[in-house]
């Protein structure tokens, strides 16, 4: 099979949705819809080409070619998710080598990202809704533990909090005034929104991250 794109070192998100089960078809695909547009975001945002692609009923992949903004799309991805009201994700994150088809079919994708990505998923702790893969030494320890911090922040999030926090996490960063005009509030109220988010905590855990991740690569 002809291979069209072939990443030295993508990130790959997979995901499925929590509790779909007892919401239904409609909340199902309301939710992947939200999960669509946010891809498409995401790409705009980075100015790369990520491909989205639903599968398994509640579950999804996204690809990015830039591997080192994979956190960044996986809070944004929850930020947007709650903005919307929808369900949750649980995210599992996986970097490296991702082969994907022609057809731009993820089911037919390879590499280490995507098992890597699906791996992590698959050990999330029960109550865990976002995990990297295990990275050794004292950076894979300190990013484990802002992780869980990360993590717990994400989850609480409210629909008007989604809402601030997916403009403020692009990596085009905007004014609160700008973020005001995008979601249609005054600077003040974006402001309150963001305050109790943790955004510095949230912002220096993706600094850490994209500015390290050379040496989380070879770690891997």
């Amino acid at each position: 099979m002809t291979q069209a794109l072939a990443h030295d070192f993508a990130s790959v998100l997979t995901g499925d949705l929590v509790a779909s089960r007892r919401h239904g078809a409609e909340a199902l695909d309301e939710a992947m819809q939200v999960l669509d547009r946010a891809s498409r975001d995401i790409g705009e945002d980075l100015d790369t080409k990520p491909v989205f692609q639903r599968h398994r009923g509640d579950g999804w992949q996204l690809v990015l070619p830039m591997g080192q903004y994979g956190l960044r799309a996986a809070l944004r991805i929850q930020a947007a998710l709650a903005a919307a009201g929808s369900l949750a994700t649980r995210i599992g994150i996986g970097v490296g080598l991702a082969h994907i088809p022609d057809d731009g079919n993820l089911a037919a994708a390879s590499g280490a990202a995507f098992h890597m990505a699906g791996d992590v998923l698959a050990g999330l702790a029960r109550g865990t809704h976002l995990a990297l893969p295990p990275i050794p030494g004292a950076l894979g320890d300190a990013l484990g533990a802002l992780m869980l911090f990360v993590d717990r922040e994400a989850q609480g999030w409210n629909r008007t909090q989604g809402q601030a926090l997916f403009e403020a996490l692009r990596i085009q960063t905007l004014t609160q005034e700008e973020i005001a005009q995008k979601v249609g509030v005054t600077r003040q109220a974006v402001q309150s929104r963001l305050s109790g988010t943790a955004l510095d905590a949230l912002q220096e855990t993706l600094r850490v991250y994209e500015s390290r991740i050379d040496t989380i690569r070879d770690a891997l």
